[in-house]
Formats: C-alpha cells, structure tokens, sequence
C-alpha cells in the first residue's frame, strides 16, 4: 500500500501494489511517488472523476426561528412570517411541527453532498462537538442529535460570526464563529487502489527500460516479410483505457458509460455555505 500526500494524487487515492510488490520493492521513492501518481491519477479519471474522499472546511449558517420566538411561523412581537424553501417550494417557518416541516429535524446544517464523514466540528471559543451529538443524513445534513436539542438549545448556531477566524489569537471566542472540517467526495473502492497499483508497477517497468505490459505504437515486426502491427493507442485513449486488460476490465464496470467527470446539479433553491481558501491567522 502507498500512501501520499503529494498534491499529485487524488484526494485519499492509495495506490495498492500487492501484486507487484517485488517491481515496487526495486524502485527508489523518487520513482515509486511519479509511478503513484501516473496510477491514481489514469484509474481515478478513467472512473469518472468520482471517487477520492477530500478534506474541506467549511463555515455554514443555522436556520432556525430564533430563540423561540417564531412560532408557528409568526414572529409574536413583530407580525413577521420567516420564509425558506425547503424541496424546491418556498414555506413558512414553524418550528416545532407543522405540514412540510414537522417530519424533519429541528436542528440541522447543509453541507454539499457527498460528506462521507466528519472529521471535527469547531467553535470560536476553542471547544470541539462531541461527535456522539451529531450525525450525518443523505449524505448532506449535519444533524444535531440527542437530550436536550430542540430549537436554540444546544442547537447549531443560527449565525456564523465571518468576521473573525475559529482559530488563531484573533479568533472571536465565542460559539457565533464555528466552522465544519470534513471528507467530501465517496470513498476509493480498494479494487480501484489495486488496479491503480497494478499500472503503477507496469509503469515502473517501462521507465526502467524492462518489458511491461503497456500497449505501444508497434506491437510485431515481420522482417522478412516487412509486416508491421500498430496498436490503436488513440482509441483506447479514447475510450478512457489503459490497454492493460485486468485494469480496463474495472473501469469499465465502474464507468459504463465513459463519463469524463461526476454529474452534479445546480440549484438556486440550494443553501449557500462559506469555505475559507486561503488566510493567515
């Protein structure tokens, strides 16, 4: 198993050799870490682009009625109705209950799916969540769970202070800044990480000048005859392959279809989060 964190493999992408190992055994780390990445790399786009599980951050906002005081929707004080849209149809907020949201839970943040898991859930004034409070549905709601949380108590915070860092001697220290760390994308199949083992080993081949199973440009020569047999390399190019049978045979069933990336959707109806890209603190 190789392991990196070189920016030239894929998100959590570990090359599985153990079909190889004495090929990998025979290569110094400068030719294991570029014959890696050449494996990763060709089964993680030949596969659509689609697996690879990615560490991000991310700083969302609550919603929630506030402090109690929307209920029914109505704001008591003020007259004031809290609309949303929850599945594409714009509602009036009841917290609590009430047709379109009474069946969902009562404290909750999106986060663009796929989250595969959380790695750690922070807040300005330097506490962490208790994993055991919280849980993960569809794929892309972080669910506050257990004793004693419902609206406001012990709930998500229904701001998120962006004007100060959750960490660093700057950060506000106080709940209102939180921000959320973990694993985008699906997890690498292990016959994935195998079969990228196993062109990672042929590819160590061919850099050392030893027969490999790589398809090349002339496959057979005739010399008396002078017949010359070309492989088509543009075609398996083509069709996202790699030439090596065991290989494509798994990409094939992975990505059927030959999608060049993942298929996403666009929404407007769609919650808006915050992800920090760069900074210092």
């Amino acid at each position: 198993m190789f392991t990196n964190s070189t920016p030239g493999l894929p998100c959590n992408w570990d090359v599985n050799t153990g079909c190889c190992e004495e090929v990998w055994a025979g290569a110094d780390l400068a030719t294991q870490t570029a014959a890696a990445e050449y494996g990763a790399l060709s089964v993680w786009a030949a596969t659509g682009r689609r697996f690879g599980a990615c560490t991000r951050t991310v700083r969302p906002c609550g919603k929630d009625c506030g402090d109690n005081l929307g209920r029914s929707g109505y704001y008591w004080a003020d007259g004031v109705w809290f609309p949303y849209i929850l599945d594409g149809v714009w509602r009036n907020c009841y917290c609590g209950g009430g047709p379109g949201c009474g069946c969902r839970p009562t404290c909750q943040v999106w986060l663009t799916p796929p989250v595969s898991g959380i790695v750690e859930v922070r807040f300005g004034d330097g506490t962490v969540a208790d994993p055991a409070t919280y849980r993960v549905d569809d794929w892309q709601w972080l669910v506050r769970q257990g004793p004693g949380i419902s609206g406001t108590n012990g709930c998500w915070p229904i701001t998120n202070n962006y004007n100060y860092p959750v960490t660093g001697p700057v950060a506000s220290g106080d709940k209102t800044a939180w921000e959320v760390t973990y694993l985008w994308g699906i997890p690498v199949p292990a016959v994935l990480q195998r079969a990228a083992g196993e062109l990672a080993c042929e590819w160590i081949k061919n850099c050392q000048g030893a027969e490999c199973r790589l398809p090349q440009r002339v496959t057979s020569i005739a010399r008396q005859g002078v017949s010359i047999s070309l492989a088509d390399v543009d075609q398996l190019l083509q069709n996202g392959l790699t030439g090596l049978t065991t290989v494509d045979s798994i990409i094939q069933r992975f990505n059927p279809g030959r999608l060049p990336s993942r298929m996403q959707i666009s929404s407007p109806d769609l919650p808006v989060i915050r992800e920090t890209t760069w900074g210092s603190f």
